[in-house]
């Protein structure tokens, strides 16, 4: 399709190209060369072309394409202000309404808590109503029930929220203070704990060796030895319960940050449940 877009284009201007009576910049010949570069996926320049006709006859296919591209080069603010500039009652209202939640989304990763100022149908209703339910597992709590929260999507979209909900309530954390309270106690335990098991008889095995070369020197009173071997096993031991504690953190930092992409993915799968135009077929 590409290609054909780049011969409707590119004939006119060989025809053309030694008629003095072609006008390249009349805004039907602009707008065919916006379109090409939009179809080719240079948003960019095709944004700075649809401008320049737009700013003479405002048309709302345009405006959106315009917030369309500036979305897709994740300029969303851009893209917002667009959107105040399309008129409610243009049939593009309802999509740049969900893609303008796309980009606020975006731009403060925390729940839309926004109250729609118009009417959708249903099936805009729908979306609408997914994307402000599932937006809120960007907030530190969840404050409705589960049951409340997946209604609003499908059986299939269901299981994948639901087990969103489950991660964001009861998230699988490792606490930092029990780690380093094990690891005190027994050396190595914080580490078994939170599932480092390598690192964990590492630090069982050389804190409890500088231990016993420690004990076994100073019972054979080679004293200067023995506090040499009580200065490494403590310096071990201390570590050993830090490293507990930065593990532990670390820990629940990946959680975080396996929940956030995982979501990100479905949500970029869904298309942040923005209907798609195709406007080059």
């Amino acid at each position: 399709m590409r290609n054909l877009l780049r011969i409707f284009f590119l004939l006119p201007l060989s025809v053309f190209s030694q008629s003095s009576s072609f006008d390249f910049h009349s805004p039907e010949n602009i707008k065919k060369f916006a379109d090409y570069l939009f179809c080719d996926g240079d948003f960019l320049r095709a944004i700075e072309q649809y401008k320049s006709i737009d700013d003479q006859a405002p048309n709302d296919t345009i405006q959106y394409k315009m917030m369309f591209g500036y979305s897709e080069l994740e300029l969303y603010q851009y893209s917002n202000e667009i959107f105040n500039r399309i008129s409610a009652h243009s049939k593009f209202y309802p999509d740049a309404y969900l893609l303008s939640l796309k980009n606020k989304l975006l731009i403060e990763s925390k729940s839309l808590s926004l109250e729609d100022k118009h009417s959708f149908d249903t099936k805009y209703a729908e979306r609408i109503t997914k994307l402000k339910s599932i937006s809120k597992l960007y907030d530190e709590n969840i404050s409705m029930s589960k049951e409340k929260f997946i209604e609003p999507f499908d059986e299939a979209e269901q299981k994948i929220v639901s087990m969103f909900y489950d991660l964001k309530t009861n998230p699988l954390y490792k606490s930092p203070a029990l780690a380093g309270f094990m690891s005190a106690i027994i050396p190595g335990s914080g580490k078994f704990y939170i599932g480092e098991w390598g690192d964990g008889v590492t630090a069982l095995v050389v804190t409890g060796l500088f231990a016993f070369l420690a004990y076994d020197n100073f019972q054979a009173d080679h004293t200067t030895r023995a506090w040499i071997f009580t200065g490494l096993g403590a310096f071990f031991y201390a570590g050993n319960i830090y490293g507990s504690i930065a593990s532990a953190q670390i820990f629940n930092a990946r959680i975080n940050f396996e929940f956030n992409d995982g979501l990100n993915l479905f949500l970029d799968d869904k298309n942040y449940f923005v209907p798609e135009y195709d406007f080059c077929n």
